[in-house]
């Protein structure tokens, strides 16, 4: 796979994950695909899907809209989700790191794969009804937002249960914090988003909060109080399909036989699981 061979060269610690720094990913992927003997790139929009067969699509999370109307034409909109969230990004100089320790879970993949921000139980509670409680940025009348429950905003997880964090993205089990030797009540974790180290993003902390309240409620996480942004979180769109009932085996649509989808499109989350695809 040359996905997976790129996206290796390309690899960033994250324990027993994989992630790559996103922008050296691209350019290598770009270089060779240009140069590659037998591809003939040509840039222009594709808005609707070509007669030609066999086809593949891998137009990825950002489809633009007019292709995306002719998908959900074919397969029914009822099958197509558009939306889906991102993390915040930090710089990395701007951590207290007198507060952080480094550590993967169950030490697996190395001791520098992720930095760990511990809260005590009031700490918890405390941010907890800081989410609960925060603005958020409105949808807007003609939206109907569906989300994607793999990757559910942080706040949307939090008003299902005060504790459903510390069983998800906070959940400290593995990570023993070397200070107390104990694992923390609930934990945060940072993951490398480049090669150098200079910026972390905030691992399963997508969110809908407006950029004042990110700074608030995520100025509670110990190490986080003066963090500076290089990302905030947003919901964005994000086209998938409801890949069980509308894709036979083989990623090949039902209701167009020939036509196949490849990468996240097809309904798949991470990095993994979309270079497979």
């Amino acid at each position: 796979s040359l996905v997976l061979e790129v996206g290796e060269q390309c690899r960033v610690p994250a324990g027993g994950a994989m992630a790559v720094d996103r922008d050296r990913f691209s350019a290598e992927m770009t270089r060779r695909i240009r140069n590659h003997p037998n591809i003939e790139v040509v840039s222009e929009e594709v808005a609707a899907l070509p007669d030609a067969r066999p086809l593949v699509l891998a137009t990825g999370p950002l489809t633009s809209d007019a292709l995306a109307a002719d998908l959900a034409r074919v397969i029914g909109t009822e099958h197509l989700a558009y939306y889906d969230s991102i993390a915040p990004i930090i710089a990395a100089d701007s951590i207290d790191w007198s507060q952080v320790f480094f550590a993967s879970r169950y030490d697996k993949g190395g001791d520098d794969a992720y930095a760990n921000c511990p809260l005590d139980e009031a700490q918890y509670r405390a941010f907890v009804a800081g989410l609960i409680g925060a603005q958020k940025v409105a949808p807007r009348a003609f939206e109907d937002v569906r989300y994607f429950e793999g990757c559910l905003p942080i706040e949307v997880m939090a008003e299902r249960g005060e504790r459903t964090l510390a069983f998800g993205p906070m959940k400290p089990v593995g990570l023993r914090d070397p200070r107390t030797g104990r694992w923390p009540y609930a934990v945060v974790q940072l993951r490398r988003e480049d090669t150098e180290g200079t910026a972390y993003n905030l691992v399963g902390f997508q969110t809908r909060m407006t950029q004042p309240e990110q700074k608030r409620v995520f100025g509670l996480i110990p190490g986080l109080g003066q963090a500076r942004y290089e990302r905030f979180g947003t919901v964005h769109r994000n086209t998938f399909v409801n890949a069980p009932r509308v894709l036979r085996g083989g990623f090949e649509l039902r209701v167009l036989p020939g036509v196949f989808l490849a990468g996240q499109i097809g309904g798949v989350e991470g990095y993994v699981e979309s270079a497979a695809g």
